[in-house]
């Protein structure tokens, strides 16, 4: 029986394990529930599992229930494997049908390969009416007519191939932009203000699904307790006083074994949820910590030094342009502000706002990206990135000139 207290403990780690990295990759569901199987099966295996002097009488059926906690996630996580690997091929043979993946396509695909296009030989004329016959296609005209008709319209498929692949990449990129450009259009204190609330209610929403989950693991396990009152004077009304009164006594003894069990239970999940209570409470000591540093940022002093004179208080160095297939430029760069930089002559102080990066192709404007600086402004080598969608050409080189959108200084 000492394995089952190897097992639990294993179980409890794995289980905290899967539940964490559920937690952070914001799968609330599939994997945090897994995770919760494992941590009830360590649970059960540690409790019902290890020797007693006096075992609790359903041990063995909460041991076997663990077990089967085990197998619900094995069976789940297979079945999970084998339902996105049909989903992929459906997807991808919608994909390839709603492109035009013909009979005439594929005709023509398999002509190719098997070297069946030059008609001036019998044989490929033959493997051709073969293949032609295989996806009963009909060739009044001649097989190489056919085969003709299969170069076109495959021209035609590989085409929209190449537009279908492009869009999704489009659609990344649109998704990346309204990432980037999230706080953009925001001045002064309000955007810090913005981004700062935003992380707080993050932290805030975060907290609270750990702590539902906490909530969930000490509940797991926990059995009800019997009204002994109530089956008392059922047994009562229908065998007489001392049946009711034997029948009382006995429930009230099952839920004294109940009660300890439940504790059993308690305390051995109870590693698993100041875990994750602490794991909540931190989150919410950071929000609450944001939630200060907004009240302080507010007192905070701002200039009214013009944007022209605040962009040549700024360096940029590794300055990239990173064009993608459908044309998108991705500007990369590195910011850095004068560390002696003042407002009213002696106060320490940062840049913020948004940059335009103007995107050259020798003299020629072909874009521009808008660089949101961060949370704190323009310091010592800060990364930059914006993006400009549908305004380049793969494989040529471009410059880049910057110019302020937005742009103020303010107090560190």
């Amino acid at each position: 029986m000492e394995i089952f207290a190897y097992l639990g403990m294993g179980f409890l780690i794995l289980g905290i394990t899967i539940l964490l990295l559920g937690w952070m990759r914001l799968q609330k569901g599939k994997v945090m529930g897994w995770g919760a199987l494992l941590l009830l099966a360590g649970i059960l295996f540690a409790v019902f599992g290890t020797p007693y002097r006096n075992p609790p009488s359903n041990a063995r059926t909460m041991v076997a229930l663990g077990f089967g906690c085990i197998g619900f996630v094995i069976v789940s996580f297979i079945l999970d494997r084998v339902k996105n690997s049909a989903s992929n091929k459906e997807m991808k043979q919608k994909k390839a049908d709603s492109i035009g993946a013909t009979a005439l396509d594929r005709f023509f695909v398999e002509c190719v390969l098997a070297g069946a296009n030059d008609f001036s030989k019998q044989k490929n004329v033959q493997r051709a009416q073969l293949l032609a016959d295989k996806y009963k296609l009909k060739y009044p005209k001649g097989i190489e007519t056919l085969y003709k008709q299969g170069l076109e319209g495959h021209k035609t498929v590989s085409q929209r191939f190449v537009e279908n692949d492009l869009e999704e990449q489009r659609a990344k990129e649109r998704e990346e932009f309204t990432k980037l450009n999230k706080y953009s259009n925001l001045t002064g204190k309000a955007k810090r203000i913005t981004m700062l609330t935003d992380r707080a209610n993050e932290l805030r929403n975060s907290a609270k699904s750990t702590d539902d989950y906490a909530d969930a693991l000490m509940r797991s396990g926990q059995q009800r307790e019997m009204n002994w009152a109530s089956w008392g004077g059922a047994a009562s009304g229908l065998a007489g006083p001392g049946a009711g009164i034997a029948t009382a006594a006995d429930i009230q003894m099952k839920n004294m074994q109940i009660r300890a069990e439940n504790e059993q239970r308690r305390q051995a999940a109870m590693p698993a949820y100041l875990f994750l209570s602490r794991s909540a409470d931190d989150s919410r000591k950071n929000a609450d910590r944001i939630m200060q540093e907004i009240k302080d940022f507010k007192l905070k002093l701002i200039s009214d030094d013009r944007a022209e004179d605040l962009m040549k208080q700024i360096r940029f160095t590794n300055t990239d342009v990173l064009v993608s297939k459908t044309g998108a430029a991705l500007v990369c760069t590195c910011a850095t502000l004068d560390p002696k930089f003042r407002i009213f002559d002696d106060v320490p102080a940062v840049v913020d706002g948004t940059l335009i990066a103007k995107i050259y192709d020798g003299n020629k404007l072909c874009g521009t990206a808008q660089l949101v600086l961060p949370l704190y402004g323009v310091g010592e080598n800060v990364p930059l990135q914006g993006i400009c969608i549908d305004c380049c050409q793969p494989g040529k080189t471009y410059t880049v000139k910057y110019s302020a959108k937005h742009l103020w200084a303010l107090e560190k």
